[in-house]
């Protein structure tokens, strides 16, 4: 059984439903499902730092750069990227850096701050922590908070989310940077997820409340039902059901098409049983397809992860580090 908690939160959290506005760029999307699944070569950025400032023992600065992602229809407003550093006082080449990934609806760099980055600076790690795509200052005028107006903009967050991630750990890298690792929650998890497994070198992953795939959030979890389902089919005009088409695109996401990550013992999942929005099954699929990972089990689901079990995802991310 799924937790009511979740059920409770998704009839009070969605009012509005996902993709209204309908698919957006049909045939760009036609184009990409017919070309199948593509990992393009990371890119070069360059960042601007504004100054920094300390706060609990910690030099925090942060910093913008022109996002390496180009595709047709990504909004002028995401086309800036910004990140947040938070490094030890005493950080040094040696210091390990965790990238931090948005979960849904997580904008600006506060939340992740207080509940991750500060607390991981007591165990000697830095973090950096990047704005997604269509939230917070690059979040395109006309949309709701999280409600992505169109289909397109969810492969354009996720596919520059990506794009930015792997460059962000390029930058890290150039910059002297040896021991490198990657975390979110939800949708930030699987992000995380795709970027550690397409690291240059061994990365420490923290993948929590996690789908293998985004197909799974939005044709099986409790998304499935806050998706303008009407809107999408009549757009189609009958030359398939948006359902299908939803389901093949999204299986573009599926961790399977990516290689296993170099270390996969220092990959450590968090996982919640009774979770509404990512099916269990969902998350066992990305344990097994890195075999020697950790996968540890909530008894909830996945909102009371979020509330409840902030200190689980902590330990995922110091124990991913210590395998390094």
């Amino acid at each position: 059984m799924t937790s009511l908690l979740d059920r409770l939160y998704a009839g009070q959290s969605n009012k509005r439903l996902f993709f209204r506005q309908g698919w957006g760029d049909l045939p760009l999307l036609k184009n990409l499902l017919a070309a199948g699944f593509r990992i393009p070569p990371a890119q070069d950025l360059t960042i601007v730092w504004g100054h920094e400032r300390r706060e609990k023992g910690a030099r925090i600065r942060q910093g913008s750069y022109v996002s390496p992602f180009d595709a047709p229809g990504f909004p002028r407003e995401s086309r800036t990227g910004y990140i947040e550093l938070v490094l030890p006082q005493a950080a040094k080449q040696e210091t390990p850096v965790c990238l931090h990934f948005a979960a849904t609806g997580d904008e600006g760099f506060a939340r992740r701050r207080i509940v991750l980055a500060l607390p991981l600076v007591r165990h000697g790690i830095g973090s950096l922590i990047l704005e997604n795509p269509f939230y917070g200052k690059r979040r395109p005028p006309g949309q709701h908070g999280k409600m992505l107006n169109r289909f397109v903009d969810l492969y354009l967050m996720g596919a520059a989310t990506v794009q930015e991630g792997r460059s962000l750990m390029q930058w890290l890298r150039r910059e002297g940077y040896g021991r490198l690792g990657v975390c979110g929650i939800s949708m930030g998890g699987h992000m995380a997820a795709q970027v550690g497994a397409l690291s240059e070198s061994p990365a420490a992953i923290a993948a929590c409340i996690t789908p293998h795939s985004a197909n799974a959030v939005f044709t099986e979890g409790i998304l499935k039902d806050y998706l303008a389902w009407d809107v999408l089919n009549r757009e189609l005009n009958g030359s398939c059901r948006a359902f299908d088409f939803v389901r093949d695109f999204l299986n573009l996401t599926d961790i399977r098409h990516y290689p296993v990550p170099a270390n996969p013992r220092a990959c450590f999942l968090v996982a919640a049983a009774k979770d509404a929005y990512i099916p269990p099954e969902s998350a066992m699929i990305l344990h097994r397809h890195w075999p020697g990972s950790t996968m540890q089990w909530l008894k909830g689901g996945h909102v009371g992860a979020f509330l409840f079990h902030r200190r689980d995802f902590l330990a995922a991310i110091v124990k991913a580090f210590e395998q390094l």
